[in-house]
């Protein structure tokens, strides 16, 4: 697994406007270098050393930047939409394993009960918050061994399928949730965003105040895309993770049966 700097992390923890501000923030910085710096280095103050900029090279690496944002886009959006389909599976498999409890015998009924209700105070309490740091551990805690052997020796091959697919289920919620884009596709991403900026720029090198408009309109594009994207990239991380509701629920309920009895 390839870790992050620390800081990227600290990002990813922020509220959504708090995150919105410091990227955006940081793109209009990178416009206001090129807007002020570096194309009057390059074009000279009223833009005539350079003069004329092909706009047919603005529009190539414009094409390139997108395709490159459409593929982070998609490993982004995928691994979010895996993280979600695991954790409604491992959801539902428990849920079974809950519904199948009065087919059982009542021996093995309160075995089977008392070790899903331990297995979903250790997810809830524990395990789920270390998801978000990439470091949930990748043993089966004991509580979940406990339910896989009482599958096993029950006989009832519904609770020993059910008990398998949440086994899996989490298995691939694990995954997910210590997988990382490689930081060299981020920086990628930058270096052409501020080349966009950089051609945009030496367009309208003779006009200062059109290259401004130009530039702060493509710098903010590219900061809201920015945006999207790492708003997104850690599914159980940030103001976006998903929480786990549906053990919550079913670990409510586990409660309550035990309160009623």
């Amino acid at each position: 697994m390839i870790n992050p700097p620390r800081f990227a992390e600290y990002l990813l923890t922020l509220p959504l406007p708090a995150m919105g501000a410091v990227v955006l923030g940081a793109w209009a910085l990178i416009a206001i270098l090129v807007h002020k710096v570096l194309v009057p280095r390059i074009a000279g103050p009223d833009g005539s050393r350079i003069g004329h900029f092909e706009a047919e090279v603005a529009s190539q690496l414009g094409i390139v930047l997108g395709l490159l944002l459409s593929f982070n886009a998609v490993t982004v959006w995928e691994q979010s939409g895996a993280a979600r389909e695991s954790t409604l599976a491992e959801a539902s498999a428990l849920r079974e394993i809950h519904e199948l409890l009065p087919d059982l015998p009542a021996d093995q009924q309160a075995a089977v009960r008392g070790s899903l209700r331990d297995y979903l105070r250790y997810v809830i309490d524990d395990e789920w918050p270390r998801l978000g740091k990439g470091d949930p551990g990748l043993n089966k805690p004991d509580s979940l061994r406990t339910l896989a052997r009482l599958g096993r020796e029950s006989g009832n091959d519904d609770l020993h399928d059910a008990v398998g697919a949440a086994i899996k289920a989490r298995d691939d919620r694990i995954r997910i949730a210590t997988s990382r884009m490689l930081p060299a596709r981020w920086g990628i991403t930058i270096v052409l965003g501020a080349l966009a900026l950089l051609s945009i720029g030496l367009i309208h090198a003779e006009h200062r105040r059109a290259r401004a408009v130009a530039i702060g309109m493509l710098a903010f594009a590219i900061g809201a895309c920015f945006l999207v994207l790492m708003a997104q990239t850690r599914p159980f991380l940030g103001a976006l993770a998903l929480k786990p509701t549906e053990l919550e629920q079913l670990s409510s309920a586990l409660a309550r049966e035990a309160h009623g009895r």
